[in-house]
């Protein structure tokens, strides 16, 4: 008989970010208050859902790290947060897309959906997603793309879930849609059990952002440099 995973989950790549706990017949989550020192209050709270629940880090079976796109200061937190303590707990460590996670936020009745966030600079992040069986599947890759070419490729059937819908109207404004796109640190734990289960074992230090786009600051830079 195969048993639930004690997964300690974190993703703050965008704003209402915070961490789960899933664990046998129980999946605890909560949520970092916007505009908290992030670090220092992730740490708080991870320590917190581990209390309540009775449990020791060394009791874990892994740490799962909603690892981007989004926040490039958010995901540098989330990622060294869970990367050291897995590392100092013996853990190992999954990094799971961050839209992989904000995908649950669709209703129910959408089941082809865009998860799309601004990338600012006339771009998206973005990658789309089917219902198969009442769960999500990947329908593609996670892109870098502009609005107008990302809006052409979708049926009038699509949802669009993300910032982007109210940054790009033109583009968007013909789907159904909502804006309201938080972090999902419990799917996060639910994606990185079942790959747990399958087999995967990751080294912490293995951990890595995944950003798409160089920050703002270095474009710039290479933007003044050129």
């Amino acid at each position: 008989m195969s048993t639930t995973p004690r997964i300690l989950a974190v993703d703050v790549s965008g704003p209402g970010g915070g961490a789960a706990l899933l664990r046998p017949g129980a999946l605890d989550w909560a949520r970092l208050p916007d505009g908290e020192a992030r670090a220092k209050s992730l740490t708080k709270l991870l320590a917190g859902l581990l209390e309540r629940a009775g449990l020791a880090p060394r009791e874990l079976d892994a740490v799962a790290c909603g690892v981007g796109p989004g926040s490039f200061t958010g995901i540098r937190i989330g990622v060294a947060t869970a990367g050291a303590f897995a590392y100092a707990a013996g853990l190992p460590a999954i990094g799971v897309g961050s839209l992989d996670g904000i995908v649950e936020n669709a209703p129910a009745d959408a089941d082809d959906v865009l998860v799309a966030l601004d990338a600012r600079r006339g771009r998206l992040f973005a990658a789309r997603f089917r219902r198969r069986g009442g769960a999500w599947e990947g329908a593609g890759p996670y892109e870098n793309a502009p609005p107008a070419e990302l809006a052409s490729a979708l049926p009038a059937s699509a949802f669009v879930l993300g910032d982007a819908r109210a940054r790009y109207p033109d583009a968007f404004g013909r789907f159904r849609g909502s804006a309201h796109s938080p972090p999902r640190p419990d799917a996060i734990a639910r994606i990185a059990a079942t790959r747990f289960a399958a087999g995967e074992r990751p080294d912490p230090l293995a951990l890595r952002p995944l950003y798409l786009r160089p920050s703002e600051p270095e474009i710039i830079r290479a933007e003044r440099s050129g």
